[in-house]
């Protein structure tokens, strides 16, 4: 993930209009540092955001609290449905999860078995995202667990009433034994009052024995994992503007500086502007055409 370049600063923006933007809560499920920048950095260090991650690997939980990064908290807990588990430890860290991996599946393509067999298993414990106090209200949540994801959200019922941007790691092949795929987080997610709204990168490696280009980290044309963003759904954006203007400003800013998601940044302000004030979304929309000629508006 890196950060986009925007053509305006939606925080100048919303503080020149006088909107006072509500402290947001970023919750990062597995947060284990795999060397890539996020994209809620700068809302986080500029104290816009704050973060509270969780990372059951010791010595990673650790590392990341020894780093003292502002507005940013991480505790040692293995997320799920609050019952023991195994955890299955990969090859590389990040692989590891409490779903073995599936040789059968992985063993078909170049460089996904050799990150991720097994190589020991150790008892964990899991706790409900419910049962964390610390963690709500979460405003964005992350979720990176390695199939674990479907188990994580089924156990958040009372803390996703209030979240409104989701992303998660989703599989389209059973990588992992017994894990949810892509259609079943949906139809959760869904049910829960939230839509889809675009994959953030995709995962694929080539099927054995080809390769292209020297790599085989690239796949030709099988995805095999991405990561699904999910709104709240806009359906709800006109109650919303009446009994909740300020989730309207926190997802036109999820929306804006993390995905650089300018039009339902704009139609979100557009509701909330509708009771809140007038005309926000005319001039948002209007500075961003003004800062990129490309993007134009048309009824």
């Amino acid at each position: 993930m890196t950060n986009l370049p925007h053509p305006i600063d939606i925080l100048d923006f919303l503080s020149c209009e006088d909107v006072d933007l509500p402290e947001l809560r970023i919750v990062d499920v597995g947060a284990m540092d795999v060397g890539e920048n996020e994209l809620w950095s700068r809302l986080v260090s500029g104290g816009t955001a704050s973060l509270i991650g969780f990372e059951p690997n010791p010595a990673e939980c650790e590392k990341l609290n020894s780093a003292n990064r502002a507005n940013c908290r991480f505790l040692p807990h293995a997320l799920g449905d609050g019952a023991a588990h195994t955890l299955y430890i990969g090859k590389e860290p990040m692989t590891s999860s409490i779903f073995p991996p599936d040789p059968e599946v992985m063993q078909r393509f170049h460089n996904l078995w050799e990150l991720s067999e097994t190589v020991d298993e150790e008892p964990i414990d899991t706790v409900r995202l419910d049962d964390l106090p610390e963690a709500r209200p979460a405003d964005f949540i992350k979720l990176d667990v390695q199939g674990a994801e479907l188990l994580i959200l089924e156990n958040a019922g009372e803390t996703l009433t209030t979240t409104v941007a989701i992303q998660t790691e989703i599989c389209f092949l059973p990588i992992y034994k017994n894990q949810a795929l892509f259609a079943d987080i949906d139809i959760n997610l869904r049910a829960r009052g939230f839509a889809f709204h675009t994959m953030v990168g995709v995962g694929s490696r080539p099927y054995r024995p080809l390769i292209k280009d020297g790599t085989t980290n690239r796949g030709f044309a099988q995805v095999i994992w991405s990561n699904a963003l999910y709104f709240r759904d806009p359906a709800e954006f006109p109650a919303l503007a009446t009994t909740q203007p300020d989730t309207l400003l926190k997802i036109a800013v999820l929306a804006h500086e993390l995905y650089g998601a300018y039009d339902f940044a704009a139609l979100a302000l557009q509701h909330y502007g509708a009771t809140q004030k007038q005309g926000l979304a005319t001039a948002y929309i209007r500075a961003l055409m003004v800062a990129d000629p490309a993007i134009t508006a048309q009824k």
